[in-house]
Formats: C-alpha cells, sequence, structure tokens
C-alpha cells in the first residue's frame, strides 16, 4: 500500500524484477518495472508502493537512519490492527 519515509533512499535490484509506483493511491497499472542491477532513488516523503508482479525479488536498501515508515492511509498500516 503506499507509504513514505522521511529519508532519502535507494533500492538497488540484485535479482528478479523489482515494481515500483509513485503516488498516494495506489494503481496496479502505474508500477515501473526494473531488472537485476537497476537503481532507484526515492527522495524523502515520495509516496510509493512495490509489486512482486512476476515473483520474487530481492533489493538492497540504502538510507541514513533514522529509518521511517509512514502509511498514506493509516487504516492500511498493519501496526494498528
Amino acid at each position: 500500500m503506499p507509504h513514505r519515509h522521511h529519508e532519502d533512499r535507494v533500492y538497488t535490484v540484485i535479482s528478479g524484477v523489482f515494481h515500483i509506483g509513485r503516488g498516494d493511491e495506489f494503481d496496479e497499472r502505474t508500477p515501473e518495472a526494473y531488472p537485476p542491477g537497476a537503481v532507484v532513488a526515492l527522495p524523502r516523503g515520495t509516496s510509493h508502493f512495490r509489486r512482486a508482479k512476476s515473483g520474487e525479488y530481492i533489493t538492497r536498501v540504502t538510507a541514513i537512519g533514522p529509518i521511517s515508515l509512514e502509511y498514506v492511509d493509516v487504516r492500511d498500516d498493519p501496526r494498528h490492527t
């Protein structure tokens, strides 16, 4: 579900295909596909969501903490169930 982080993040795709969409609303049609070796930079505060459309993927996430996670819609946050 769409969420954001207070820190800049860089995703490096190790294996599989990483699908990531940007925006405050989930839309299954909008994620972009990134193959192994791709690097995706998300500036802090960028609303986004990830998908495993074609199976498993592995990414390395780089950020300077403290690490944060804020869901656009608090009802999507499993920490509040």
